[in-house]
């Protein structure tokens, strides 16, 4: 016994399993015939018997091989209307390309050219499943899907007046369809349709559909018993099915003469093989996705991708047509409480039955409930898309979506898909182009790197130097539409006369996730006009791609005005130090001893001298460690001469640089205020002169000088406002 069916065996569970899988079985026959009615009409009416055979064996196939294969017990497979759809458009192409040829070629084409699209079919959705893309599906535009779901409905019902009277729904047989011997073949099945849509959406119960079903064929024989027409005549009329063969009923592709088919006329509809593969794609995922809400657990979409895949392979070996997971089957088997896998099982035995034993059953269909079942479900898919679509989507996808309706009704499926996906892109680059590529623009005044300096540098690079830093933070995916945006930006900014020269034009790619070959030639304008005007451009954050991109449109450190660094902080730091030594040549001096540093913050000179009796004069080489992160916080430093940085250990030898202190700095007053463990390493950038200062110290200071102490503490109040002080300013820069 199979997998998961045993535990299915047990009285209660058993009864549902039953109940659920002969509703399904019959209501899965009726489908399918309708399917294979619509697929097998207009030219190639005559070959019917075929066309209901190969609806009939590949529905039972994929009954029994979703029950087994789905990661969900319950769910229920069976051939598709959307793709039948496609198949419908496969088969007449093909029947009005070979109407010349002999009937047993014609008939060889045209069932190997369904086999093959299914085969086909199932080998993609099972190499999707195998390599896990089961999330493809979010890349399909949702507009484009409604819009090839609305054509599908149009030509469901389109294809619906076929089955029901043999006469395609065209302008110019609109006369012969409302003749009095067409009137009878389809009229009542489009009652039968407006029954059928308006009823479902007035109950819910899961017995409504079953139940119009099984009235409206019980009406069409009363009414066949009130009028005294016998079975001969309402086959002449075209009521009924007709005679359908047991021995022909049948064929899979090793069964035919493959020297018969035509292969050429199969690869001119290769792009509605395409179409009918990704569809089905599309359609399983989102039935997969929809079965995950009513069955209220998440469902293993690569798994469902195999089962499907596998599923459809066999069908195609047996000659049979595209078919995947069925939302409505599967929720109504769930809601009858039969959530193991015998549903599918006795379903997919119903249908067999019926394709070996049952060919004198089918010869009594009512085509009116056949060709209106079609009509309901190409109603439904209408109405979700073009009724209610009015209301779930915004103007412009509605407008997509009517679009791609009316192109796949004038035209054909590639062509209405086509165009809705050009239409699709158009608006994607409109829409995306609109979006600022510029995610900051500041100057290095407004932000600093995180190189914390004496109170002089940093009021210098703040009031005055700052403005000579341009800097652009970038964002997204920068391509031709947008790659504009930032060279017009630079412009700006330089023809800004209101504001110094720019010296030093910074572009961070922190943000960015690609650019395309016109971002680089836009950045390559970039490089161009800042050497015309002796502009350093410095390029930070840039990926291996980016860097490599940039290369290839000539823009990289060769340029003598060209700079890049690892990201924005050290990009920052590097212009900084440029201004401050540049400027320190001509106008600016600065303070090199502690005392020169204290008294720029403002200490008196006695009160210098008696500070420093409380302070340890201390050196480090580079590399030295002045605090290893996890100490005991209990010292902090004041930096007379060179630099140390502040690094996050990460383990083993990676560590990340947070800050750089330079002379005339302070580094570890907040642990040794806080009193808590070192959360950071500091370490000598380079030979190191600072004077020290313990815990112990300070106490010492409180007990013995509490006006110094007061002034030391005051000190540093100072110096934490103007951290916070250049924090706000920054977060109020990038926050315009």
């Amino acid at each position: 016994m199979p997998v998961g069916v045993q535990s299915e065996t047990k009285p209660g569970i058993l009864l549902s399993g039953l109940l659920s899988g002969l509703l399904m079985g019959f209501s899965g026959v009726i489908f399918t015939l309708s399917l294979g009615s619509l697929v097998f009409s207009g030219d190639l009416t005559a070959f019917l018997p075929y066309g209901i055979g190969m609806a009939l064996a590949s529905t039972a196939i994929m009954m029994v091989a979703v029950a087994l294969l789905s990661s969900v017990p319950g769910v229920i497979g069976a051939t598709q209307d959307s793709s039948s759809v496609i198949l419908a458009v496969i088969a007449a192409g093909l029947a009005a390309n070979l109407s010349t040829v002999h009937v047993e070629e014609r008939l060889a084409t045209v069932l190997v050219a369904i086999a093959t699209t299914t085969l086909l079919t199932g080998i993609f959705l099972l190499a999707l499943g195998l390599f896990k893309l089961g999330g493809l599906v979010r890349y399909i535009p949702y507009p484009v899907v409604g819009g090839f779901l609305a054509g599908t409905g149009w030509l469901l019902a389109k294809g619906s007046f076929g089955v029901m009277s043999n006469v395609s729904l065209k302008l110019a047989n609109l006369p012969e369809l409302f003749s009095p011997e067409q009137l009878i073949t389809w009229v009542p099945g489009v009652i039968f349709a407006l029954v059928l849509f308006f009823g479902l959406r007035r109950f819910r119960h899961f017995l409504v559909m079953p139940g119009i079903l099984v009235g409206g064929a019980m009406l069409f024989y009363l009414s066949l018993l009130v009028t005294g027409t016998t079975f001969h005549r309402a086959t002449e009329l075209g009521l009924l099915l007709g005679v359908v063969s047991g021995d022909a009923i049948w064929r899979p592709p090793i069964m035919e003469n493959l020297l018969a088919v035509n292969w050429s006329a199969i690869l001119g509809q290769s792009g509605n093989i395409a179409i009918t593969i990704i569809l089905s794609m599309v359609g399983l995922l989102l039935n997969v996705s929809a079965l995950e809400l009513v069955i209220r657990k998440d469902v293993n979409l690569n798994r469902e991708l195999q089962s499907a895949g596998i599923a459809n392979i066999l069908s195609g070996f047996g000659g049979g047509m595209v078919g995947y997971h069925v939302l409505s089957f599967s929720a109504l088997s769930y809601r009858m409480g039969a959530r193991g896998r015998l549903p599918g099982l006795i379903s997919g035995a119903i249908c067999a039955a019926m394709l070996f034993n049952g060919s004198a059953l089918l010869t009594y269909f009512p085509k009116p409930v056949l060709g209106g079942l079609l009509l309901f479900l190409g109603l439904d898919f209408l109405s979700d898309w073009v009724i209610a679509g009015w209301k779930k989507l915004s103007r412009i996808d509605y407008a997509v979506v009517l679009l791609i309706l009316v192109v796949i009704g004038t035209t054909d499926f590639l062509i209405g898909v086509g165009v809705g996906l050009v239409v699709m892109i158009i608006l994607f680059v409109l829409n995306y182009s609109r979006i600022n590529v510029i995610y900051h623009a500041v100057s290095g005044k407004e932000m600093s790197s995180n190189v914390k300096r004496c109170t002089y540098h940093r009021r210098v690079l703040t009031e005055e130097l700052g403005l000579h830093i341009y800097i652009l933070e970038l964002q997204g995916f920068i391509f031709f539409g947008t790659a504009n945006a930032i060279l017009e930006q630079i412009y700006a900014r330089l023809a800004d006369k209101q504001q110094p020269q720019a010296r030093y034009i910074l572009l961070d790619f922190r943000r960015v996730t690609g650019l395309d070959s016109s971002a680089g030639l836009s950045f390559s304008k970039c490089q161009q006009l800042a050497e015309a005007q002796n502009i350093i451009l410095v390029l930070t954050h840039l990926s291996d791609n980016i860097q490599r991109q940039l290369s290839q449109s000539h823009l990289s450190e060769k340029h003598k005005n060209v700079r890049i660094f690892v990201d924005l902080d050290h990009g920052l730091e590097w212009c900084e130090e440029q201004l401050l030594e540049i400027e320190q040549i001509t106008t600016y001096h600065t303070p090199i001893t502690l005392s020169a540093q204290l008294a720029d913050s403002g200490f008196e000179k006695a009160r210098i001298v008696r500070l420093k009796e409380f302070l340890e004069q201390v050196k480090f080489k580079e590399g030295d460690y002045l605090l290893h992160q996890g100490d005991d916080a209990d010292m902090l430093y004041f930096i007379e001469m060179g630099t140390v940085s502040v690094y996050l250990e990460m383990g083993g030898n990676a560590r990340v640089r947070l800050q750089t202190y330079g002379l005339g700095t302070a580094v570890g007053e907040m642990d040794l205020y806080q009193r808590v463990k070192c959360p950071a390493s500091i370490v000598a950038d380079s030979p190191v002169t600072a004077y020290r200062l313990t815990r112990t110290a300070l106490s010492e200071m409180k007990t013995k000088e509490p006006e110094l102490a007061a002034t030391f503490h005051e000190f540093f109040a100072q110096l934490l406002s103007e951290r916070l002080a250049t924090t706000i300013r920054t977060l109020t820069a990038v926050a315009r």
